[in-house]
This record gives structure tokens, sequence and C-alpha cells, in this order.
């Protein structure tokens, strides 16, 4: 519901703000006191027409702001806690603002939010009743199919959507067989290579010495032949030394020390020599595994290359590959899945909307009865209200009846109010026809039947009574209070039987401010609204 309206510098306003309640709240005051300027400052802030003229003068711009309560849940494309604040500011310069919770947005998107929240009817603003595509959710409001047409609206999504991925699927088949052919080709080559973590590494090593294998060889030998092959070897040379110094130890036990380093030396000398006569018996002089090794360095370097990626990267490819294959699943049954489940998306589709489209039709017949009493109540006397139902031919839609249907996001058909508000007049289309007043008044009625069904918050009128009185004036207001039970509801009004029911009572005045006229308005106490209600009845 609205809870606050600020209002600056907008027309005779100077700055206002208004706090409104749950409940059925009357405007009322003089004829251009500015009753209908404070509903034009909520309509700026709801994202209505932005008019520099309104500007008031000697200022730059003008500010309208309102606060709603709201439903986190029921908005998906903004951040919105308990409150909702719409804001927008017009300059001078023509140029306008526009914020939801202090963040700047466009106008689609405050119309959109607003949509859950706030229904303003006015001569100047009848968008819920004068757009043909709210007339169906009236109905369906009426016949309590809201929460089916939300299911078919699902179920058209998921039609619609399985139908676009089946003729996709069928206009490409031919590419995604050589796609798939492809990276089967790719799947196969890389499997076939045998790829592992550090082969390459080891391959590199293991060439480097195949190719150094004589060298090796060489070494090997020159190293057994001068520590161990003749007498004249190191070892031989050691062990002569060794003996001599042990003699020498013996004399002089302060060369031990020395002693015991020559015979590690020498030991340390044979177990090398052994390690390199095994070493040696080992080097193999492999001319054939140098040739495999190159061959396979030289695919992994080919395969590197083609697919631009290291050895870990082909690997990680190949999984991937593998990710994608469809090798399992043949084009053709892909084809065959997709068309049975859109054969069953659409039975769903088809059941539902067929059930959806009788209860509507059979729900008009009492809904058009009910409106026309309640507009015969308000005034609007021999009305004629017929709701139009039409449907789009499609070949290659849904039988019904004998026709081929197309389908929508709501069903099979789209609705027209037509009506007709004099005995001798054809129906037409409602914006053809009524004012600004009368549909306020329709509007009203169908409020009045579905009220309770109409998921709205608030519900703002604007020259609803014009034109009536008597007993009509007690009808319209009987229905407003009944509507403010399950609505908050503020109306502009002229009539005392309107506002002896309200709720709340605001009553709007111009007062002199410093030679300036300006707009007041003020919440009044029992005792004012007793003075208020009397003024308006001429006493």
């Amino acid at each position: 519901m609205l809870k606050k309206l600020y209002i600056k510098n907008y027309a005779l306003v100077d700055e206002i703000e208004i706090d409104f309640k749950p409940g059925l709240t009357v405007l009322t005051g003089e004829t251009g006191a500015g009753k209908s300027v404070i509903i034009g400052g909520l309509r700026l802030a709801l994202g209505g027409r932005a008019d520099k003229d309104l500007i008031r003068h000697g200022t730059k711009k003008s500010t309208a702001h309102a606060v709603f309560n709201s439903d986190s849940k029921s908005f998906k494309k903004i951040k919105a806690d308990s409150e909702i604040a719409f804001s927008r500011e017009v300059s001078t310069t023509g140029s306008s603002r526009a914020y939801i919770n202090e963040t700047i947005t466009n106008l689609n998107t405050i119309h959109e939010t607003v949509n859950n929240l706030c229904e303003l009817h006015s001569q100047q603003d009848q968008r819920g009743l004068l757009e043909q595509e709210r007339h169906l959710f009236f109905i369906d409001s009426y016949a309590g199919l809201n929460t089916k047409v939300e299911k078919l609206l699902q179920l058209f999504d998921s039609y619609i959507s399985l139908e676009k991925r089946l003729k996709n699927t069928q206009e490409n088949a031919q590419a995604v067989r050589e796609k798939l052919e492809l990276i089967n080709f790719q799947i196969d080559e890389l499997t076939e290579s045998n790829l592992r973590i550090g082969e390459e590494t080891e391959l590199e090593i293991e060439k480097k010495r195949l190719e150094s294998v004589q060298t090796l060889l060489e070494t090997a030998q020159t190293l057994i032949d001068s520590l161990s092959e003749n007498d004249n070897s190191i070892i031989s040379v050691l062990s002569r030394l060794e003996s001599r110094l042990n003699d020498a130890a013996g004399i002089d036990e302060r060369l031990s020390e020395e002693a015991k380093l020559l015979s590690e030396s020498r030991i340390n000398l044979n177990e090398l020599t052994r390690n390199i006569e095994s070493y040696f018996s080992r080097l193999d002089d492999n001319p054939q595994r140098l040739d495999d090794i190159n061959a396979r360095l030289a695919e992994l370097y080919r395969l590197k290359k083609k697919y631009k990626t290291d050895e870990a990267g082909l690997i990680d490819l190949l999984s991937n590959l593998r990710d994608q294959s469809l090798s399992s699943t043949d084009i053709q049954s892909l084809i065959a899945e997709l068309k049975d489940k859109l054969a069953e998306a659409r039975r769903e589709y088809y059941e539902l909307a067929l059930e959806i489209s009788k209860k509507r039709r059979k729900a008009a017949t009492t809904f058009e009865k009910k409106i026309i009493k309640q507009l015969n109540d308000l005034a609007i006397e021999d009305a004629q209200l017929k709701i139009d139902f039409t449907s789009e031919g499609d070949e290659s839609g849904f039988e019904v009846n004998g026709k081929m249907l197309k389908a929508n996001n709501c069903g099979f058909e789209t609705a027209e109010f037509l009506i007709s508000t004099n005995p001798k007049e054809p129906l037409r289309p409602l914006s053809k026809i009524a004012s600004g007043g009368e549909i306020s008044r329709i509007m009203l009625a169908i409020l009045t039947v579905i009220a309770g069904k109409y998921k709205l918050p608030t519900i703002v009128f604007d020259e609803i009574d014009t034109g009536i009185g008597g007993q009509t004036a007690n009808k319209l207001a009987e229905k407003l209070k009944e509507l403010s039970k399950n609505h908050q509801v503020i109306t502009i009004s002229h009539l005392p039987p309107v506002a002896s029911r309200a709720d709340n009572h605001l009553a709007v005045s111009k007062k002199t401010v410093q030679g300036r006229n300006i707009i007041d308005v003020k919440s009044l106490t029992p005792a004012e609204i007793k003075k208020e209600i009397k003024r308006m009845r001429g006493a």
C-alpha cells in the first residue's frame, strides 16, 4: 500500500508530505483547491508524463516521491525489502530522472513495478482498463484462473523453447553431424596417442643419453682403467701409500687420523670403480630405440602444434572432447527425443489452455451480468456490456472445435470489453466511447465484482463521482467502502456520502504565503471531518 507521498515545487505545491493509511482515503476541498494536483504528483512519481510547465515558478526542478509497502518476492528486477520508493525529478530544461529506491532507472521498469502495487484511474491515466490485454486478466481474476494462467505461461514458454530447439537442430543437422565427426576423430587421435603427464620430459632425457652413448662408454672405460686395471692405477698406488702410512702411524700415533682418511679414500674409490663398471655394463648403443624416441617426440610436437597447447593441455582437451561427444546418441535420435518432448509439452499446453478457455467463456456470461448491475447502481443506466473473445487462425497451431488456432501465452483467445452506455448505441470498444468519469466507474464496477481476487494493494480514483448525486452517490460510497476492505482505496470526491464513509480524510486547500498561493493538505480530526462534510453539503 501507499505509505507516503512527498511533492516539492510542483504546480502550486511548495513542499508537501502526506502520510497514507489502509482503508478508504478521501481527498476533499473546494473546486480548484488542487486535489488533482496531488494525484498528478503521485502520477509523476509513478512514471507519468513529465511536464516542465508544471514546475513551480521560480524554481529549477520538481520532485515527486512515493513510498509503498512491498513484498520483495514480487519484484525480480529490483532489490526491495519492506519498502519500495519511486522518485522523479523534472528540471526546467525538460530533462527528467527516475529512481527506484534511490537507484536511477528507466520508466519501463517503473511501470512494470508499479503494476504490482498501484492502479490509477483518471481522465489522464486509464492504462489499466483501456489496455485490451488487461481485459483477459479481469476475467481470469473473476473466474479464479490466475494460478492456472501462470502455469499455462510456463507451459507455453517450454513448448516454444522446445519448438525452436527442434527447428534449429533439424536445420543444423548436417553441421552437427560434421562437428560430431570432427570431435570423434580428435578423440580417437588423442586416445591412440596414449598421452601421459611427464612422458615428454622422460623421452628427452633418454634421447640425450642415447645420442651420447659412445662418449659415455669411453668415459666409463677411462675411469675403470685409471682406477684399477694395472699396477700403476690410482687404487694400486693408494694401497701402497696406505701401507707405508700405517707403518708410520705405528711409529707416531699422531698420523693415525691421516692413515684412516687415506684408507677411507681407497675404500670409496673401490666402490666408485664397482659403480662405474655396473654403469658401463648397462650402457647400450641402441639406434632403434633412439629412432623410436625421435618418432614419439615428433608425434607429441605435431599434436601440440595442431591443438595449440602443451602436454597437459592435450590431456585436458581429450577429457573435454569426451564430454562434448554425442557418439552414443545419433543426431536423428536427438531429433526424435526433441519431437517426443515437444509433443508432450504441446499436449500439456493444449489440455490446460482448453480447460481455461471453457471456464473463461462460462464465467464471462455471469461476469457481464454482474458488471451491468454494478453500472446501473453507478448511474450508467441501460448499459450493455459484452466480452468479445477472438482467436487467431494458425495451420500449425491447435485444433479447437474443428478450427486450427494459434496459441499464445494466455491461451487460445484474447478478450475485449465492448460497451454501450446509451440504449440505441451499438457495442463498441471501451476506449472509443467512455468518458474519464465513466471509465473510473466502470473500473469500480469491475473491481467490485472481482473484489478479493484482484491482487493489487492500492487503487486510486480521480473524478469517479463526476456528474452523480442522490441515491447513486450513496451506492458509489458503499462500493468504494466495500472495495477498501480488500484494497487501499484513495479517491478525490465532492460527495458527502463518500466522505462520510472514509477511514482517512484529507482536506486540500489553497493558502497565501508571501503573496503566493500554495496548496496545503491536512489530515482532519473527527470534529474537522464533520465540519468539512457540512461544507460539502452546502450547509
